[in-house]
């Protein structure tokens, strides 16, 4: 990798974590200059504000997003297996949900109360899960695939709220056995 390719990474890697634990309104230039070790000059030669490496995390995101997608599949047969891996991947990022919430359900909360035009950037997160999770439901034979997939993207939401406002590591764990169960009980 080139150390262009390098810099980028690496402002957006902590550029990203700013915005998760902090808030995007509550993350500054300066804050982003003093995460990345960078100054101002060389962090606009890549992205020229704040805007652009918040398209430059989420389209980051989305790619990661995907990418889980197709090991999933690649992974297991059923779609029950792979509701389970997503499960999984919610279960791995117990420690952070407790001390900062959901990293995309933050993101896109922040923005929905108060940038609408940043809050259309974030939306494609959740709309790939939705899609991707209804994908699963209808291959189960589920005619309202859709609505079962809101339904499991609310609940994990859910969980994550309430975890991180009482950081509660055993609430998360029984509620995500529950979420478990009722999957294996759907397949």
């Amino acid at each position: 990798m080139k150390q262009g390719e390098k810099t980028k990474r690496h402002i957006l890697e902590q550029s990203d974590k700013l915005f998760y634990e902090h808030g995007y309104a509550h993350s500054s230039f300066t804050d982003i200059m003093n995460a990345t070790g960078l100054s101002k000059g060389n962090i606009t030669y890549h992205f020229k504000n704040k805007r652009a490496i918040l398209e430059g995390i989420v389209a980051q995101r989305m790619s990661e997003i995907e990418a889980s997608f197709k090991a999933w599949e690649e992974k297991t047969h059923t779609p029950t297996e792979r509701l389970a891996l997503f499960c999984e991947m919610i279960v791995e990022q117990q420690g952070a949900i407790e001390s900062f919430g959901c990293p995309m359900g933050t993101l896109t909360a922040e923005f929905s109360k108060n940038e609408p035009e940043l809050y259309t950037l974030t939306l494609p997160m959740f709309n790939a899960y939705r899609a991707w999770l209804g994908e699963q439901f209808k291959e189960l034979g589920f005619k309202a695939y859709d609505e079962e997939a809101m339904s499991l993207l609310g609940r994990v939401q859910g969980v994550a709220m309430v975890t991180h406002a009482f950081k509660d590591s055993d609430f998360f764990r029984r509620e995500m056995e529950r979420v478990k169960e009722e999957i294996k009980q759907k397949g």
